[in-house]
This record gives C-alpha cells, structure tokens and sequence, in this order.
C-alpha cells in the first residue's frame, strides 16, 4: 500500500539580485528533501532581492505566515535556517511561534527539524539563528569596508544625479558604455563609474541658471517654476516639485565634490561613513564653480535663518484656500513691493511650488494683499458676529449647545454603565469557559473593552468642552468694546480665534472687460462655522482685496461731484503732482467708460 505524501511549502529568499545560482540551488535541496521526508510540494514562496533581516518587508514571506493559519500544509521547506530569517534571535522566534500555533513544521535541508519541544531543540535553533545573524553583520562589515575605500578613491556611492551621466568603465578602466542620468544600468561588480556632466545640454543648463538665479535673489519657488517652464524632468521622470528642487540646489556634486554618509546612516549593523562625512574635493568634472555653490548654499541659509514663523503674522493661514486649484494659499512676504521708506507686502499666495500638483496649467494661482484680506474678514465678523443682535444669538447658541451636549453625555453615561456590566458577565464566562470557546470570548471582550475606552474619552471630552460655556455667556456682555477694539487684538491671539470662527475662505481670480480696459479682479467668499448662525457665504469684492484700480475710482469721483471732473482733483486722487500721471489714469477711466470729456471744462460720469 502506498503511503501518501504529505502537503507542505517551499521557501526561497536571495539577498541580491546578482546571486543568479542561488534560487535553483535552493529549489533544488528542497526537492531532494521533500523526498528524503515523504513531502509533497504544493506551493513555492520565492523572495527574491530582499535581505532576511527585515522580514516585514518581505511580501511572499509574508504570506506565507498568513498562509500557514489556514492548515492546508504541513510543513515549510527550506535550504538553510538563515533562508527564513537573519533577524535577531527574538524576532525570529516569533516566526517560529506562529508556525508552531499553525501546526506547520520547519524543516531545513542542513539541520532537518526544528525541535521547539525539547530544550536541546530550542538551544540549537537559536544558535543556529544567533549565527546567521553574525553572519549578516560580518557582510555588512566587509560591504562597508569596501564602499568606504570606493568612495577614497573619488567613485560614487549612490544613485543618480540629475544633471550628471555615468562613464562605466571596465576592469582595465577603459571606458565601455555611457549611462544617461534617467537610464537604469546594472554594472557587473568588478566595473566602476564616474560622473560626467550630461550630454543632455539643457538640463547642464539649468543647473548653472539655477545656481545664478539664487545667487541674484531669486526664490527656490521660482526656480521649481522655471524648471517646469522647460519641461525639465528629474532622474525619476517626474515633474521638478519644491523639494526636488532644493535637493539640486544643495547637491556637493555639482561643485565636484563627493560626500559620502552626509546625513545619519540607517544601515542596520554599522554606518557608510564612522566619523562624519567622506568628503572627496574634484572627485569628478564640477558643472558649477565651488565659489559659485558655496555662495548658493550661504544664500539658502540666509534666507532660512530670516524666515522665522512669527505667530499671528498671518491671521487666516490655513483657511483661505484658492478656488481653481483647492489647494491652501499660505503667507509669503514679497520685498519687490518694498520702496524706500516703506515696508513691503504680506499676500496670501497660491504658490505653485508647493504641493505635486505644482505646474497646475489652468489655475491663475492668484495672490492678494494679506492686510486687505485679512481686513475684510475683520469687517464681516464686526458685520455679521458682532452687531446688536449678536447677545442675544450667541447666549441662544450657548444655552442649545450646552443642553444638547448635556443630553448626550448623559446618554453616553448609561452606554458606558451597561456596557461595563456586559464585560464583568463576560470576564465572569471566560474562566469558566471550555477551550474551545475560549478564543471567540476573548476577542468579543477586546472589542467591548476598545469601546469602553472610546465612550470615557468622549465623556471626558464633552465634560471639557461644557466647561467653559458659563465664562463664555459672561464674556458676551463685552462684545461691543471687541467690536471696537478688534484691531487692537494680540495677533496671535486674534488668529486662534479666528480659527474657531471661520470655516474658510475662497478666493477667485477672473479677467475681467469693462470698456476698452481688461484687467484682473479678484474676489472672495467667506463661511463662518455653523455654530454661529451665519448660513449663506459672504461675499468679499475685488474693491476689497483687489488691486487698486484707479481708473474705477476716478469714475466713482464723477459721480460723486455736483460739478464736472478737472485734472486736480484727479491729481488729489491719485496722490500725485504730476498731471501726466493724473492725465494718463483719466485716459483709462474713459476707455472704461466711465467718464466723458467736456470741451475745455472737465470731465463728466457717463
């Protein structure tokens, strides 16, 4: 009678895509020891590239282990006990417990079973398992050890640059290939590589513009924008983001220079670089000056030194948000708007280097003035919050607030007092419960206990808030000295403040024609959160937030005067002495048509 062959897996793991012998090998001794065993083989789980001293990141072991609880093999087969794990020995053994609770047995081809039912198993496994982590270490070591002394010797450790191709040369150092800097190449371990600036002419270019760009006062933002502009890619092929930018703007090795281990190593059993950075100065072919690079990074730390976040310098930052794109508009301070004498302007921008979506094509990617914006906002929370009828309002909103909360901690409260009652009974179930039961009960008292916990944080947390609704109904009798004295707030006081009144608020850029004149308007709308009573969006306009237009205003003069325009009270308006200015901004009001000309007497509103 022939016995039957019993079910079990195979496993095979290779730490580097160049042992191209070792997965054969492996598959090989473990079907010489299915035989050996009586097994059969129904499955092969095959990790192929990945170390065996992080077991998390390796996808077909894993599901493996998921794989074993189900019971539909016997045993998993391996070549060696190092194939399954490198780990420390505790991380191991809780593989080895996962396999034992299945009921799965591991059998390698060098030592055969691992015996965890006896001590002499156990010592043996983890012996076994305390070497092939040493073994790994010593690797590591020897790995280390040579990239250290590469790296001496001016050759690159690391990927690639964008900017920069690799020369690959062969064992004699002649050269035999030319790699591009988006060109993936496995060179054989005995060649080596240097870098060379790119034959792609355009991206040596951008380079050299970029760091000259910086130097002059240029921002990082606008570089990201110019790359974009010319249809650069990085070595990825991904669009230029902010990030990626900065990265090229602080490379060493576009001034030639080879650092190695510049920031902290995450190697596993010993660092690139022992005592900071190797630093190999005309490594390879500099695209930019060292000068040049190092006035570049000088620059950079300037401006990272000066843009400290100074608290409520913009009041509304993360709630204004652009209309075309979604995405925030933050606070940037522009020192091209600085004149002598006067200070430059803060603007709530859209910044197009910000975020991945950052070459947006159709979002005009609009910026207004922060103290105009910002200004608005303080006029609709006087208008709308902080009018006569806002007492009253807010101590109603209050009192609802306050007994609803009220009516739902209470509800929460006798949730709380049954449930805890279920989890006693339980408790109670569980030791006298048979084994077979014993899992489910367990499982069904974790989940009661995790929602136990979730209702005490939330009692707790509307006890909280319940708090200090009676100081509130006493600080309303001071609402029209707020009104009043709004702008005098402490600014970082204010901001949190408006953060728990405001929704948000959107802002609008549109191209706009009146007359013969196109030009830009920017508008907004503001929501207040629904606690507060205020339903419907209000309306910021472009004479709010806009920028001046001059020519409007002149017609709005107009209108206001009981007799015709002259070119002085223009000149008043626009705060000037030269009537040319005057005369070439009521020029635009007629091409507006706002205005008329009167033979030799002024003008008149149309």
């Amino acid at each position: 009678m022939t016995v039957p062959l019993k079910p079990a897996v195979g496993y095979i793991r290779m730490s580097t895509d160049q042992q191209h012998d070792s997965p054969a090998r492996q598959r090989q001794d473990i079907e010489a020891l299915a035989a050996r065993q009586g097994f059969r083989i129904t499955r092969w789980y095959e990790d192929h590239g990945q170390t065996g001293t992080e077991s998390s990141k390796r996808k077909e072991f894993q599901k493996l282990l998921a794989d074993a609880k189900a019971g539909t093999f016997q045993a998993v087969l391996l070549s060696e006990q190092s194939r399954m794990s490198r780990e420390d020995v505790f991380d191991a053994m809780q593989h080895w417990r996962k396999f034992r609770d299945a009921g799965v047995s591991i059998i390698t081809s060098q030592r055969g079973e691992l015996k965890f039912d006896n001590l002499g198993g156990v010592i043996t496994a983890i012996v076994d398992q305390y070497g092939a982590r040493e073994e790994s270490a010593k690797l590591a070591q020897r790995v280390v050890s040579g990239q250290r002394l590469k790296a001496k010797q001016g050759q690159r450790i690391g990927g690639m640059v964008f900017a920069y191709d690799r020369e690959v040369l062969d064992e004699s150092g002649k050269v035999v290939k030319r790699v591009h800097f988006r060109e993936r190449f496995r060179k054989p371990v005995s060649w080596r590589s240097r870098l060379v600036p790119s034959d792609d002419t355009a991206a040596v270019e951008a380079v050299r513009w970029a760091y000259r760009a910086i130097r002059q006062g240029m921002t990082v933002g606008t570089v990201q924008r110019e790359f974009c502009a010319r249809k650069l890619l990085t070595v990825y092929g991904n669009p230029f983001d902010y990030s990626s930018v900065v990265g090229v703007l602080t490379n060493p090795a576009y001034a030639g220079t080879l650092h190695v281990g510049r920031y902290a190593s995450s190697a596993k059993f010993c660092p690139l670089a022992e005592d900071g950075a190797i630093v190999v100065e005309n490594a390879h072919e500099a695209i930019v000056p060292p000068q040049e690079f190092e006035e570049a990074q000088a620059v950079l730390k300037g401006r990272r030194a000066t843009h400290e976040r100074v608290p409520g310098r913009y009041l509304i930052t993360g709630l204004v948000r652009c209309h075309h794109c979604g995405r925030p508009m933050t606070g940037v301070y522009r020192k091209e708007y600085e004149k002598e004498g006067v200070e430059g302007h803060g603007f709530y921008f859209c910044d197009p280097a910000k975020g991945k979506r950052s070459c947006d094509p159709t979002c005009p990617h609009p910026a207004v003035r922060a103290d105009r914006l910002e200004a608005a906002v303080l006029d609709a929370i006087r208008v709308h919050l902080l009018d006569a009828k806002a007492e009253e309002r807010i101590r109603a909103a209050i009192v609802r607030t306050k007994s609803k909360q009220a009516t739902q901690t209470s509800q929460d409260e006798k949730k709380l007092s049954e449930l805890r009652r279920k989890i006693a009974r339980g408790t109670e179930n569980l030791a006298l419960a048979d084994p077979a039961d014993f899992k489910g009960i367990a499982k069904l008292l974790e989940q009661w206990r995790e929602e136990e916990s979730e209702l005490v944080r939330r009692i707790e947390r509307r006890n909280d808030e319940l708090k200090p609704l009676p100081e509130a109904l006493k600080a309303i009798a001071r609402l029209s000295d707020c009104r009043d004295r709004l702008d005098l707030a402490d600014r970082a006081t204010l901001a949190n403040a408006l953060r728990v009144t405001i929704d948000g608020v959107v802002i609008r850029a549109a191209t706009v024609e009146t007359g013969g004149i196109t030009h830009k308007e920017y508008t907004g709308e503001l929501r207040f959160h629904p606690g507060f009573g205020v339903k419907k969006p209000v309306a910021i306009p472009d004479e709010a937030i806009g920028y001046r237009k001059i020519w409007r205003e002149i017609g709005e003069l107009a209108r206001s005067l009981d007799r015709p325009l002259h070119l002085k009270d223009v000149m008043q308006l626009v705060g000037t002495k030269d009537p040319s200015r005057a005369s070439h901004n009521v020029k635009r009001a007629m091409l507006a048509g706002l205005v008329t000309k009167l033979p030799h007497r002024g003008w008149l509103p149309v």
